[in-house]
């Protein structure tokens, strides 16, 4: 075998092309699978060579998993948050589920690529990454979509599912996660735990009639002209914050052109859980002034000496700072939930579908 290795590895080094050797040396690789390198200095040479060549590529991370080497965690870590929904990406930080690589996994949630590290380890369906995504869930001071990222994850899995139920029961799953709990798990494979999921979260409501699963609203059809007259009816109140070519009320995110920014599922989601996603610059803002008021509202402007803030309906009111005794951003949405219990799931549907047709803001 170690004879039929080095042919092969002749006629790479003979392959003019650097990308074309690597992969004639790689495929000769394969066939050494588990091999011990210490016992072998030449072949441990042109792996470690091969390695170092592979920098950044899946390759790198089927030579690390093959030869079992040590080392290379940081540079696992940085593949797998670069590849979060890809199989090597998957099958990288699955390599760093041990001691050392939790460290580094949990003092990245902790980074500027949080997001990534929480979705690559949310897909991996590894027990070892059970108890850093329900720790995540439980922290508070997580932003919310990292976190529902985090119950996502736990909900692909039985053993995650199960964890997840025992902290809802138990009043330890923090209750702005209903919804992202409630959704994953009413729609897990396991029969058992998906009657628990439906007694403890129950499906959003829309005109009397429970939601279908949101996999289900998404592949739904909608009328996109019966979905603009559902959107501006008094009703619905989406006109009453939102604008659309010049249409409703400038108070929240003008939505000419969301049909490029968001996706069908994401733009239910927007819906059914507002607390999920908020936009920046749309904070919630609790102001309470010295004379005992308080106001709620986006705040527009702020200077040394005044600060603006738009209340719902659109009207801006403009306070000194002198006159401010405290002002609170909090951690969930201006826009209220509950919107979709206004209409049917088909009238939703049919919104969504004409918010999806808002491609481009009209002149």
């Amino acid at each position: 075998m170690l004879k039929r290795f080095f042919i092969v590895l002749a006629i790479g080094l003979a392959v003019p092309h650097l990308s074309a050797q690597v992969n004639v040396q790689l495929e000769a690789l394969k066939r050494l699978k588990g091999i011990d390198l210490d016992a072998t200095p030449a072949i441990k040479k042109v792996v470690l060579d091969l390695l170092e060549a592979s920098s950044g590529q899946a390759a790198f991370v089927e030579i690390v998993r093959d030869f079992k080497l040590r080392g290379h965690e940081a540079e696992l870590l940085r593949y797998a948050q670069g590849h979060p929904n890809d199989s090597t990406g998957v099958e990288a930080i699955r390599l760093l589920l041990n001691d050392e690589g939790l460290k580094l996994i949990r003092a990245a949630i902790d980074g500027e690529h949080a997001a990534d590290t929480v979705a690559v380890l949310a897909n991996a369906l590894a027990p070892e990454a059970e108890p850093v995504l329900l720790r995540l869930a439980r922290d508070q001071k997580k932003p919310l979509a990292l976190r529902a990222i985090a119950v996502s994850g736990l909900a692909k899995t039985k053993t995650g599912a199960k964890e997840l139920l025992t902290a809802a029961k138990a009043g330890r799953l923090p209750a702005d996660l209903n919804f992202a709990a409630g959704n994953a798990l009413r729609g897990a494979r396991w029969k058992n735990l998906r009657s628990q999921a439906a007694k403890l979260f129950p499906p959003p409501q829309g005109l009397g009639q429970a939601l279908p699963p949101l996999a289900k609203l998404v592949a739904m059809k909608g009328d996109m002209a019966n979905g603009e007259k559902i959107f501006f009816r008094p009703q619905s109140t989406c006109a009453t914050c939102h604008q659309v070519n010049g249409r409703g009320i400038d108070f929240g995110p003008k939505l000419s052109g969301i049909g490029t920014k968001l996706g069908r599922e994401a733009l239910l989601l927007s819906i059914l859980d507002p607390n999920a996603g908020i936009p920046f610059g749309y904070e919630a803002w609790l102001l309470k002034t010295k004379n005992g008021a308080e106001a709620l509202g986006i705040i527009t402007s702020q200077t040394d000496d005044e600060l603006t803030l738009k209340l719902p309906g659109g009207i801006s009111i403009a306070y000194k700072t002198s006159e401010i005794a405290k002002r609170t951003q909090l951690p969930i949405s201006i826009m209220p939930p509950g919107l979709q219990a206004t209409m049917t799931p088909q009238e939703l549907v049919d919104m969504i579908t004409y918010l999806q047709s808002l491609k481009q803001a009209k002149p």
